[in-house]
């Protein structure tokens, strides 16, 4: 079996525009799906996907490696957010069909799940009104979530007002006094922050027990991750802007990082989920896959989480609407906030490519500016 076609789709999701992958192959029965949002940029990922599909068709849908390698080195330019999204959609996609092949779920065919059960956080979005996000995590709780995320952070400046530091707080109290102790809560800074200010933030609010600080700062800068790291007595947990094994593997070595957090769609698909689990356990470290898009990035991340023997929550941003794309066996989320394992062949989910519907207007511009007319980290 052959492949014959490579296709980008496009939808307007809920909270952000979502890519698809779809591949066709000699048998007109067997298709396979795959997913690569990359918020903001849906028209260069699928223009990725078109320059790799040159490269792929012919060739056997087995060879499920070598496509990878194909796709990865065949350009001078190689990773990055906008080829290794490409890429990453395309592998998940090929994994699709070799478990709708063999009649198994994928992470059957790539070794067999360590657990039974997967934990869920739910990400609670962003928003600097204690109240607000007090409210969404009693929502959160509600549904049976044990731990929620969110984003207590605006854009901010090199300089920004010490009152933003009791701001955070608040919001994090606000959270902390609905969740009770027996649940947990992360922050999320978008890396915008400087050393000097998210220093100050952890120290406000670490007596507050938060489970981790997500991308205190910028994540391919090592000299303010090991700064920060210094000063911090909460994990840290990064990845989901780092692409492959070549970037992770730096911040493993140095020890800058307690949970990494790769995304299936962005940083190499299934095949290098595979290989981040195993170096996240040779690291002693916590495996987090980041996974707040479509419901066929839920499913593929939730494969990965299944193999890693270090796994410690999948990220979840539940969304009926983005539901409504799709077919197949749905992930169920239990009343411990824990996502059973899943059965069905291939990822467990196939797109209704009749229900997309893409609207340019709705792709988020992802662009905030100071008072000053300074462009802010988003």
């Amino acid at each position: 079996m052959y492949i014959t076609h490579v296709l980008g789709h496009l939808h307007s999701g809920e909270f952000s525009d979502l890519i698809f992958v779809e591949i066709r192959t000699t048998d007109p029965a067997v298709v396979g799906w795959g997913e690569c949002t990359l918020p903001g940029k849906p028209h260069a990922v699928v223009g990725a996907v078109r320059d790799a599909a040159r490269l792929i068709l012919g060739m056997p849908v087995a060879s499920i490696r070598k496509v990878w390698e194909t796709v990865y080195r065949h350009s001078y330019w190689r990773g990055g957010a906008i080829e290794t999204s490409a890429l990453s959609g395309i592998d998940i996609a090929l994994w699709d069909i070799a478990g709708k092949v063999a009649h198994k779920p994928i992470h059957e065919l790539m070794g067999g799940a360590v657990r039974q059960k997967m934990k869920a956080y739910a990400n609670c979005g962003l928003s600097t009104d204690p109240q607000e996000l007090a409210g969404r995590a009693q929502a959160a709780i509600d549904a049976g979530f044990q731990i929620v995320k969110f984003y207590p952070l605006p854009p901010v400046s090199a300089l920004p007002e010490t009152s933003l530091i009791s701001k955070v707080y608040d919001c994090c109290a606000a959270v902390r006094s609905v969740i009770g102790s027996a649940r947990d809560f992360a922050i999320d800074l978008h890396g915008r922050t400087l050393p000097h200010t998210v220093i100050s933030i952890e120290r406000a609010i670490r007596d507050l027990r938060p489970l981790w600080i997500e991308e205190p700062v910028a994540s391919e800068d090592a000299q303010a991750l090991a700064r920060v790291r210094r000063h911090f007595q909460t994990p840290i947990a990064l990845g989901e802007r780092l692409f492959t094994r070549w970037q992770f593997k730096h911040v493993l070595e140095l020890g800058l990082v307690d949970i990494i957090q790769p995304d299936v769609g962005n940083a190499g698909g299934l095949t290098e989920m595979r290989v981040l689990a195993d170096m996240a356990e040779a690291h002693h470290v916590t495996f987090g896959p980041h996974s707040p898009n479509g419901w066929l990035h839920t499913c593929a991340s939730l494969h990965s989480a299944a193999i890693s023997q270090t796994f410690g929550a999948l990220e979840f941003r539940p969304s009926a609407a983005n539901a409504s794309i799709f077919e197949g066996e749905f992930p169920v989320l239990d009343a411990e906030g824990s996502f059973t394992l899943q059965r069905a062949a291939g990822v467990g989910l196939c797109v209704q490519s009749s229900k997309l519907h893409f609207e340019e207007s709705r792709v988020p511009r992802l662009a905030e500016h100071a008072l000053d007319g300074t462009a802010l980290d988003w």
